[in-house]
């Protein structure tokens, strides 16, 4: 069983953007800018905001957080939306999510502008990546498990992948990306009937539920390959576990990806390619 090691990729993707932010610096012009909206104080949100924001830092990068109150409202949010669409010194933004349940998310996505969008959940960008068009701006999830993929030689072409999790952050595009690698996808749901007999005919299982634990081996055939997007905390110990269950897995995958070290970083280091691929289409060189 081999591990995808997607710390160790992500950060050999983040040199090469540290490297290409180093030239940028050299030759005199504007710095990338990646601006992040945050509402609430949810911890995990929290967490996730300062990671990225250390990461550009990190490669050079200018970070700039806009944190709101919970009490906030759409429009609140879709006005700053707009001013980050407007601001020419705002090269791309994303949204962290969840955001509070009174907020009207697709009221959010729709203010903003697809060649800033860093996240690619705009209707926009997930329109175009579902028309395979390649100027769409991919979601970052999505894009480094492909990225892992990738790296490791793993054959898509043809291959069964079963994905848990119908979210439009990774389930959905996820698909998409897929089926134009020309392999042949299941996504199930909480609804999803006898979902055990339909994991155990996967090549690849990708888990996105957010469920600790929840992948055993009962879900998984020898020789599979596992991608874990889940990041929870274990119910009795409090540690950061994802969706598969590594005590009754052992042995089973060929390859699987380790939680955590895996898939977070790997989304991180795609928000970063995304923020630089945002920079050169607006003209920013």
């Amino acid at each position: 069983m081999e591990l995808l090691n997607g710390k160790l990729l992500s950060q050999k993707i983040l040199d090469e953007i540290s490297h290409e932010v180093a030239d940028i610096k050299r030759q005199g012009k504007k710095i990338p800018r990646l601006d992040m909206i945050l509402v609430g104080d949810d911890f995990g949100s929290m967490k996730y905001v300062q990671m990225k924001e250390k990461t550009a830092r990190d490669v050079g990068l200018e970070g700039v957080v806009h944190h709101l109150e919970n009490s906030v409202n759409t429009l609140d949010i879709v006005n700053l939306v707009d001013s980050l669409d407007k601001d020419s010194e705002v090269d791309g933004y994303m949204i962290q999510l969840p955001l509070p349940d009174h907020i009207n998310i697709n009221l959010v996505l729709d203010a903003m502008d697809s060649r800033k969008d860093v996240d690619g959940l705009s209707p926009v960008n997930l329109g175009k990546l579902f028309q395979k068009d390649p100027s769409a701006i991919v979601p970052a999830t999505p894009l480094g498990i492909m990225k892992l993929l990738e790296e490791y030689h793993i054959k898509i072409f043809g291959k069964h992948v079963v994905i848990l999790g119908a979210s439009s952050i990774v389930g959905i595009p996820l698909e998409a990306m897929l089926l134009e690698k020309n392999a042949t996808v299941t996504i199930c749901n909480i609804h999803t009937v006898d979902i055990e007999e339909i994991t155990k005919d996967a090549d690849i299982l990708i888990s996105a539920t957010g469920k600790p634990l929840l992948v055993k081996k009962n879900f998984l055939k020898s020789g599979v390959v596992v991608i874990d997007v889940g990041s929870s905390k274990h119910p009795e110990t409090g540690k950061i576990v994802g969706d598969v269950d590594w005590d009754s897995i052992q042995g089973i995958p060929s390859y699987i990806t380790p939680v955590p070290g895996g898939v977070g970083p790997m989304t991180i280091a795609s928000l970063m390619l995304n923020l630089m691929i945002c920079y050169k289409k607006n003209d920013r060189r």
